[in-house]
């Protein structure tokens, strides 16, 4: 028997776990992913879903397709910090989803960088390190 899931669910429980991980979590099951995958392709959805979404973390190309995608991410935009894996997610109405590394640089059109900053960066509590991000795409 199969079960269809809708994407939304898949990315609700993903924004769930990533409240739960902390940033050693995170480059664990990257290593382990990465190791896991570099011998044989990932067969199911939710593997190639979590293999795609890793790879965008940790080694952004420019050429993928999520880049190029920027362009029809309008507001209204939700901006959140998830500070204890040090990740920030951009996410729209239509859909579309950005998870990025706060310490990494990521291909941003001049457009996006401009609606990011225009909402309000949405994190639980202050920290430094929301401060610093802000400072860093400003």
């Amino acid at each position: 028997m199969m079960k269809i899931v809708p994407a939304e669910e898949v990315y609700t429980e993903a924004l769930q776990m990533l409240r739960k991980f902390d940033r050693e979590d995170l480059d664990k099951l990257w290593s382990l992913v990465k190791e896991t995958f570099s011998t044989t392709d990932p067969t199911e959805d939710k593997e190639k879903m979590l293999w795609v979404e890793l790879k965008r973390l940790y080694e952004p190309d420019p050429r993928d397709q999520l880049w190029a995608l920027q362009r029809y991410m309008h507001d209204p935009l939700e901006w959140r910090l998830y500070d204890t894996c040090g990740v920030h997610h951009v996410s729209t109405e239509k859909g579309h989803e950005i998870f990025m590394l706060v310490e990494k640089d990521y291909p941003l059109t001049k457009g996006l960088t401009t609606v990011m900053l225009c909402n309000k960066l949405q994190v639980d509590q202050y920290s430094e390190m929301a401060n610093e991000l802000l400072m860093k795409i400003y």
